[in-house]
């Protein structure tokens, strides 16, 4: 039997359009989306056992978007290690006051190669136990990209059990058809 080893060659990232700006683009609709949200349906809790509130919501997006704006070759990427409980949760305008900083990271990221690696552990048991591999800027960039969206989706269900319309496409994948 013979066995033939194969050296894999990572994919490299391209994009007509600087991929960060997807996350940039997200953030932005967002902190424009709170801006007309008042206090108390931000901080309401709709379904206590199976959701959070908006503000925990927006707040799990965007300790995600801080975590990968930090990452670099010499640390260890987790998107487990998050603070609960910030003003984040509770006051829009300290949301959106993090998104604005959060903004002005992605511009500064775009110089960045997106084929750079990057060590990530995540947890995959309540237990702790965890893995970690390599991963890479794009691919984590197009994680968090899709996990905002997948956040914001159930913020737009929340918004709409408050009354409060939802903008167009809001929640939804690149890949969802459009209905008419």
């Amino acid at each position: 039997m013979v066995t033939i080893a194969m050296q894999l060659q990572p994919l490299r990232a391209r994009s007509p359009v600087a991929p960060a700006w997807e996350l940039w683009r997200l953030l932005d609709e967002l902190d424009s989306l709170l801006t007309e949200v008042a206090s108390d349906v931000y901080c309401a809790r709709f379904a206590t056992e199976v959701s959070g509130s908006i503000g925990e919501h927006v707040r799990h997006c965007l300790d995600h978007v801080s975590a990968l704006l930090a990452a670099d070759s010499s640390t260890t990427l987790s998107y487990d290690r998050r603070q609960r409980g910030t003003t984040v949760e509770t006051d829009p305008a300290e949301a959106v006051r993090q998104i604005l900083r959060l903004k002005r990271g992605i511009e500064a990221w775009s110089t960045r190669s997106l084929d750079e690696t990057i060590r990530v552990a995540s947890m995959i048991s309540p237990s702790g136990a965890a893995v970690t591999g390599w991963s890479t800027l794009a691919r984590e960039l197009a994680f968090v990209v899709s996990h905002t969206i997948h956040h914001q989706a159930i913020i737009g269900v929340l918004l709409a059990i408050h009354g409060h319309a939802v903008p167009d496409r809001f929640g939804h994948s690149p890949s969802t058809p459009r209905r008419n």
